[in-house]
C-alpha cells in the first residue's frame, strides 16, 4: 500500500483532472441531445443513450488514455528517475501501482457516467426502465478496452523518449476506432484493432426510417470470440509490457 499511495501523492490529481473534462463533454452532449425529448425519445432514450456513448467513448477515450499513460510515465522519463525509484522499491511493485491506479480512476470515471446518465434520463423524462444489463455490457467492455489501451499506451511511453508520439498514436487510435464502428460486427479487422474494441459494448444498432421519421433498435448478439480476444489481448499486453518492463535498463 505503501508504493501505490506514493504514487496517489507523485500524480495528485492529475489522472482526474483528465477524466473530468472529458466526463463533462460527454455528458454535456448526452444532455443536449435529451433536451425536450419527444414521446418516442421518451419510450427508448436510454436504449439511443448506449449508441451515444458507444460513438462518445470510441471518440474520446483512446486519446484519454494515451495522456494518461503519458503523464503517468513522464515524470519517471523526463527526470530519468527510475534508477533512484528502483533501489527503493521493486521493479515489479513500481509498475503494477501505475496500473493499478490507471484502473480505479477509470473505474470510478465508467461508474460516475452510467450514474450520471441515469439522472440525465430521470431529468429528461425517460419511462423506458434503466437497462442495466446492456449498460454493464457496454461500460464493462469499455473498462476492459480504456485499460487495454493503457497499457499499450505504458509500452509507448516507455519505448519513446519524446511523449508527443504516443499521443499521436492514441489519436490515431481514435480514428482506427471510429471507423471500425461502419463495420459489420465480427469483422476481421476489428480483431486486430484494440482501438476497436469498444464496438464489442454495443447491444443494439439503431435503425432510421427516414420516410417516417422513426427510430427502430435492433439487439445485437455479444460477439462471444471478440469478448475472448478482448479479455486474451488484455493479458497478454500486461505480461508484456510487464515483463518488458522489469528488462528496461534504468
Amino acid at each position: 500500500m505503501n508504493p501505490l499511495f506514493c504514487e496517489c501523492l507523485k500524480t495528485k490529481t492529475k489522472l482526474f483532472s483528465i477524466l473530468f473534462p472529458v466526463l463533462a463533454i460527454i455528458l454535456l452532449w448526452t444532455g443536449w441531445m435529451a433536451r425536450d425529448p419527444d414521446p418516442v425519445m421518451c419510450k427508448t432514450g436510454y436504449t439511443y443513450m448506449t449508441t451515444t456513448l458507444l460513438l462518445l467513448n470510441s471518440i474520446f477515450l483512446p486519446v484519454t488514455a494515451a495522456v494518461m499513460a503519458s503523464r503517468l510515465m513522464d515524470m519517471e522519463n523526463k527526470g530519468n528517475t527510475y534508477k533512484l525509484l528502483c533501489t527503493l522499491q521493486e521493479k515489479s511493485t513500481l509498475f503494477t501501482c501505475k496500473l493499478l491506479l490507471a484502473a480505479s480512476h477509470l473505474l470510478v470515471f465508467f461508474a460516475a457516467e452510467t450514474v450520471l446518465l441515469f439522472e440525465i434520463g430521470q431529468w429528461a423524462g425517460f419511462t423506458e426502465s434503466f437497462p442495466a444489463g446492456d449498460y454493464f455490457r457496454l461500460q464493462g467492455t469499455g473498462f476492459a478496452t480504456c485499460l487495454l489501451l493503457f497499457i499499450l499506451q505504458m509500452f509507448f511511453s516507455l519505448r519513446l523518449e519524446n511523449q508527443l508520439y504516443p499521443l499521436f498514436i492514441g489519436l490515431i487510435g481514435s480514428f482506427l476506432g471510429l471507423f471500425s464502428m461502419f463495420l459489420p460486427n465480427g469483422s476481421f479487422f476489428l480483431y486486430f484493432c484494440p482501438w476497436g474494441y469498444f464496438t464489442l459494448g454495443g447491444s443494439h444498432l439503431m435503425v432510421y426510417e427516414e420516410a417516417t421519421r422513426q427510430m427502430t433498435f435492433l439487439r445485437i448478439p455479444f460477439n462471444r470470440m471478440g469478448g475472448i480476444i478482448l479479455l486474451a489481448a488484455l493479458i497478454t499486453a500486461g505480461c508484456a509490457v510487464h515483463h518488458y518492463f522489469l528488462r528496461k535498463e534504468v
